[in-house]
């Protein structure tokens, strides 16, 4: 534990001026400054400035300066706080000044120290004793964010080395808001944005010859991840000084920002010497559930046989909320070989998505010559235990009901996830392995304090006959994050009370001749007395994979088989479901089940297949295999004389489609033949007594391999309006937009110059986006005014037609983008005269609209940081992206006039990802 030492004034002064009758002796060697938010409320926080000095030096570590970035600093000798001072050995001791600031309002602040001067004789730059030393840390101070601390070193730098024998340092960082680190190396520095004087690297040729092991060239390392700083190896005698940046991320809104860094210049003084370096054994790295004991044994040595000391740092040892604990730490040197002992007693609360990062340092003790170390990291894992699901049940309208009880960490985790597939998976997860495997989907989340999820399987109602199985996986919050291990499987099959589709087959392929076979099951499990039949069969058919549009009651029959004819199956999909009579009493409808559709892809003298249907039995089942045929001589025919089969797909490992190439028989595909094909599915029900596996037909499709004779793309050209002088004519509620698009077509090259038309595509969602088709024209029409865009923002390209139907490329992508504006007022009077008594975006003139905004976040503070006001338009009901701000505060009490300050975000709907959250940050004065 750390003890305070509150010096007195006058003994503080004493030391002061001693130090400057020495002639400015030098001493400082390394340092660091930390930033540690002490207050919720207010923004106010704990500068911790750190300064390891030579003891040989009779100067006073702290008469620099500390400047917060906000524009205000302070001596460091006459305004801390509390000191400390403590003796490190290899004369150097630790000097901590802790100086409390409140910051005026939210922001990005460099918090910087200085002070003359450095210590004599540092090799690696010029004139080290009259260069000053300088350190920085950056803090972001955001309520958006949440509270930011600076990461923690808690590894000091005091460790000597010998000439020819690898050096290696590691600062033992983490971050108290659990974000994350990565390290990389920076130049010392002597006030901001300066280097020190001629820096060199220790590793150059200057200083270093060859690597421990005689391999050159030397190097000096850091690692970015977990921080080790690797000098291999110095060759000469002197101190040098190294700096290097520790940053921190968050990850806000799915992607990863730096909020923050620590600076830390270090000293490393290196010496002739035989001393070998003394020997960790580390135990392997550990994952654990939360609630494990970790006891285990960390071992040391020395080849010399000297003495050892074995000290452990890390987040472990210094979180406040059960830390791990290792003995002896008395600060002692043991024989050698040594141990210490480590023990952790994990909670909840240690739960994250990244491992702890252990850092064991070994010292010896030699006779003579400089003591060596050793630093080691050691990674432990904490991960979520697994939830414990207590039943399913099936449900009225085949839902099902699962429950689970109370989870372990529910004051740590925050989310519920339930997962599901069609049959079971009955893994068990490997070691440390957290959330669940892929083949299950996500079809819900609770909170913690919710212990049932009801799955209606998006009001369709779960499929008779299937087998449903289901797990839960607990999810940890931002910014620590982290999974729980997967619960065990439950499954539940669902009742078959009603029938059951299991063949949707085309067996004719034509637009309007084509026919469909549909067979169904009578229901199983249906309540006899209640229902004792005899039973009735209403057929419906709908157009579409789901839904029920085009809905058409195709026959009531007592059979349980049905072709449907006169259809285009070339074209259309269709869906069928049945609906169960007893005499003249509804008793229920099935499940819906669609036709495969197969849609053909040229792929370089290839054609690719792939087939989507909407089914409730499973056509993903590894013991059965989806079969393609492929006929090249008569495309009206699908029987087994004109089409052969060519694959059989594993789709549980493959998916849904197939690519022929002619390596099925090792005959290549001619570009000049139309190929014709279809699929033959094959799933089940887990109900006996069904013939297995079920098969279904695609319709026919046919496609030629290549076609070297497609017209050219045309060359696509966006004409206007330009959008900031279209709108500076327009309300601030316009809610269409138009533009104007020209073309010129391509007879260049190999290509079909006898167009028919031409395809207009357009998205609003960026050019990455799925296109639609929005305009078909005529070979003679160039130009277009597309109208009632409800958006200003949007991408389009175009395609040429050939006679024979065969379209283009598209052509290039031309995108305009929305031209986004929020402008606010610097003061407002707000005293009920009707005018500027509000705090609001500007509404006149239009050139000043707030313009294609999504949602206002705002939070406004006083001069002391207080909060007086915040507003969020996202979640009002109107979502108000106005403000108006009346002037009281969150109270409703009147504020005196003054400046307060704002910060915030205006989200705005454009394409640009990095423009789609943009910060509000400023003043505003409250006249009265």
């Amino acid at each position: 534990m750390i003890k305070i030492l509150k010096y007195s004034w006058g003994l503080f002064l004493l030391f002061f001026f001693a130090g400057i009758t020495n002639s400015y002796a030098t001493h400082i060697r390394a340092g660091e400054i930390i930033a540690e938010r002490i207050s919720v409320q207010a923004l106010t926080y704990r500068i911790t400035v750190v300064g390891y000095t030579d003891t040989r030096s009779s100067v006073v570590f702290g008469p620099g300066t500390v400047n917060f970035g906000d524009g205000r600093e302070v001596q460091l000798n006459t305004e801390s706080d509390f000191s400390l001072v403590e003796s490190l050995g290899n004369q150097i001791e630790k000097n901590t000044f802790v100086v409390t600031h409140t910051f005026q309002g939210p922001g990005v602040y460099t918090i910087r120290f200085q002070e003359f001067n450095r210590n004599d004789l540092t090799l690696n730059m010029d004139n080290s004793v009259d260069t000053p030393f300088y350190v920085e840390t950056q803090i972001t101070i955001d309520p958006f964010i949440g509270v930011n601390n600076s990461p923690v070193l808690t590894i000091p730098p005091v460790d000597n080395g010998a000439v020819n024998v690898r050096y290696i340092h590691n600062p033992g960082a983490f971050d108290p808001d659990g974000d994350s680190l990565a390290y990389e190396l920076d130049v010392p520095k002597q006030a901001f944005q300066r280097p020190v004087n001629n820096y060199r690297s220790p590793a150059s040729a200057e200083f270093s010859f060859n690597q421990q092991d005689g391999s050159v060239p030397a190097f000096l390392t850091l690692d970015p991840i977990f921080g080790d700083l690797i000098w291999d190896a110095p060759g000469t005698v002197g101190q040098f000084n190294v700096a290097f940046r520790i940053k921190e991320y968050r990850k806000l809104d799915g992607v990863w920002e730096q909020i923050g860094y620590v600076v830390r210049d270090m000293q490393i003084i290196i010496e002739n010497s035989d001393n070998r370096r003394p020997e960790l054994i580390l135990p392997p790295d550990l994952c654990v559930e939360a609630g494990t004991l970790i006891e285990e044994i960390i071992q040391g040595s020395d080849p010399d046989g000297d003495p050892i000391k074995i000290e452990v740092f890390g987040e472990p040892i210094e979180i406040t909320t059960s830390p791990a604990t290792y003995s002896p730490d008395d600060g002692d040197f043991q024989p050698s070989p040594g141990i210490v002992n480590f023990e952790w007693q994990t909670v909840c609360n240690h739960v994250r998505a990244r491992e702890y990062d252990v850092r064991v340092r070994i010292t010896d003790q030699p006779r003579s010559g400089p003591a060596l170390v050793d630093i080691k990291t050691w990674r432990i894992k904490v991960i979520g235990p697994p939830p414990v699901v207590d039943q399913l049940e099936q449900m009225p309208g085949r839902t099902v009901e699962i429950n689970w009880d109370p989870y372990v960490c529910a004051n740590s985790a925050n989310e519920m996830q339930v997962w599901r597939r069609i049959n079971s998976d009955p893994y068990e997860p490997d070691s440390c392995e957290t959330g669940i495997r892929a083949g299950y989907e996500l079809i819900g989340t609770t909170d913690m304090e919710t212990f049932s999820f009801e799955d209606l399987n998006g009001g369709e109602g779960l499929a008779p006959g299937n087998t449903y199985c289901y797990r839960l996986v607990a999810a940890y919050p931002e910014p620590r994050a982290g999974e729980s291990v997967v619960s065990d499987e439950i499954c539940i099959t669902i009742d078959v009370d009603v029938p059951i589709i299991t063949n949707v087959s085309i067996e004719e392929t034509d637009t309007e001749d084509g026919e469909i076979f549909i067979k169904w099951t009578p229901p199983y499990d249906i309540d006899q007395t209640q229902f004792p039949g005899p039973y009735q069969y209403e057929l419906l058919r709908h157009d579409g994979f789901t839904g029920t549009e085009g809905r058409t009651s195709l026959v009531v029959t007592s059979d349980t088989l049905f072709t449907d004819t006169g259809l285009n199956t070339e074209d259309l999909v269709y869906n069928y479901r049945v609906v169960l009579y007893d005499g003249n009493t509804k008793i229920d409808t099935s499940s819906s089940a669609s036709t495969v559709r197969l849609e053909p892809s040229i792929i370089n003298e290839a054609i690719e297949l792939n087939w989507t249907f909407e089914v409730p039995w499973n056509n993903s089942i590894s013991e059965f295999r989806h079969e393609v045929y492929r006929n090249r001589t008569d495309p009206d025919a699908a029987d087994e004389d004109t089409f052969e089969l060519i694959g059989e797909v594993d789709v549980t490992q493959n998916g849904f489609t197939f690519l022929d190439d002619g390596t099925f028989n090792g005959v290549p595909l001619d570009r000049d033949t139309e190929y014709c094909y279809y699929v033959r599915t094959e799933g089940a029900y887990n109900v006996e007594g069904l013939e297995y596996p079920l098969l279904n037909k695609s319709q026919i499709i046919c496609a030629k391999p290549d076609d070297d004779r497609l017209p050219c793309p045309p060359v696509l050209v966006f004409e206007g309006p330009v959008c900031e002088e279209y709108l500076a004519e327009q309300p601030c509620n316009i809610s269409t937009y138009e533009h104007d698009v020209s073309w010129t077509p391509d007879f260049s090259g190999q290509c079909d110059d006898e167009l028919s038309g031409y395809r207009l595509y357009y998205t609003n969602q960026g050019e990455d986006s799925e296109f639609e088709l929005i305009g078909e024209f005529t070979s003679l029409e160039l130009d277009a005014t597309i109208t009632d865009l409800t958006t200003y923002r949007g991408c389009y390209y175009i395609t040429a037609v050939d006679r024979s139907g065969n379209e283009s490329e598209p052509s290039n992508v031309v995108c305009v983008e929305n031209c986004p504006s929020y402008n606010l007022p610097n003061a407002f009077t707000p005293n009920n005269d009707g005018v500027n008594d509000t705090f609001q975006a500007f509404d006149n003139p239009f050139s000043e609209c707030p313009r294609f905004v999504t949602g206002v976040e705002i939070f406004i503070v006083n001069r002391w940081g207080a909060e007086v006001f915040r507003y969020n338009s996202l979640e009002s009901a109107e979502n108000d992206i106005f403000i108006r701000w009346d002037g009281r505060d969150k109270n409703g009490n009147d504020l005196p006039a003054g400046t307060y300050f704002y910060s915030g975000s205006v989200r705005f709907d454009v394409l640009d990802e990095s423009q789609q959250v943009q910060s509000l940050k400023g003043t505003i004065q409250i006249l009265k």
